[in-house]
């Protein structure tokens, strides 16, 4: 989390709370809320997914999330959860994209909720990125190649009948190579979790026998991530994909 001595209206949102003294600070200290908000919300999200009791429980519903969300807003306002989903209903001009980028006036709940959907894009491109990756290692599946003559990156791009090819007979998963490719991907996003202190371990000569210990639910969310073909980001539903940086854009 930031250094509140960098700002003072860090400072004021902090000590405050939600009483405000002028226009300026008020935005200012609006912003902060939602800002901290989003990053008490996507911490909490993140400890559900990877201390889950059960494998359901990966998934956090909806019920849990709006407890999250309020308990969050509640802690960065110093107030009651009441007061705070008060504050949540308010709205405010914040910057979008879509339709078209720019300022509008959105609720702050919605607002701030879309730290649900981005974390799960973010999980969804940690599992894609690893599997693609690997399974290119493993069996040499897809081409590097540069997206144009003056780009100085490279990607990699798996083709039409490669990615049926995967698909077929599950073999992304049933296929020694795929299940090789599936366990780095669920290490990935295991580590994208910080879970890997508690499910990944090393163990025999060498320590060369990696050990994931998780709920069946854990392996599923990654499994899912990579093949299913409602997901616009899952390398197996798309003609092509390709690798960058550690993130995939279908194409």
């Amino acid at each position: 989390m930031r250094d509140s001595r960098a700002c003072p209206c860090l400072v004021l949102a902090i000590c405050v709370g939600d009483t405000f003294y002028n226009t300026d600070d008020v935005r200012c200290a609006l912003l902060l809320f939602i800002f901290f908000v989003q990053e008490l919300l996507l911490k909490a999200l993140t400890d559900e997914i990877r201390t889950a009791s059960s494998p359901s429980a990966v998934y956090p519903t909806t019920e849990v999330v709006n407890a999250r969300l309020l308990g969050a807003s509640s802690s960065v306002l110093k107030v009651s959860e009441e007061e705070a989903a008060q504050k949540l209903q308010e709205k405010m001009m914040l910057p979008v994209r879509k339709p078209e980028k720019g300022m509008t006036l959105v609720v702050v709940y919605q607002y701030v909720r879309r730290v649900v959907s981005h974390l799960g894009s973010s999980l969804t491109s940690v599992a894609v990125a690893a599997f693609v990756k690997h399974i290119h290692s493993l069996q040499g599946t897809g081409t590097w190649s540069s997206p144009s003559a003056s780009s100085t990156r490279r990607v990699l791009k798996l083709s039409a009948d490669e990615c049926s090819e995967l698909l077929s007979g599950d073999s992304f998963i049933t296929d020694a190579y795929g299940r090789l490719a599936m366990l780095d991907s669920l290490a990935k996003v295991i580590d994208e979790i910080d879970g890997t202190a508690s499910m990944v371990s090393w163990t025999g000569p060498n320590k060369a026998s990696r050990v994931i210990r998780c709920r069946y639910g854990h392996f599923a969310n990654v499994s899912f991530r990579v093949s299913s073909p409602r997901n616009p980001y899952a390398v197996l539903s798309v003609a092509l994909c390709f690798f960058w940086c550690g993130r995939l854009v279908p194409v």
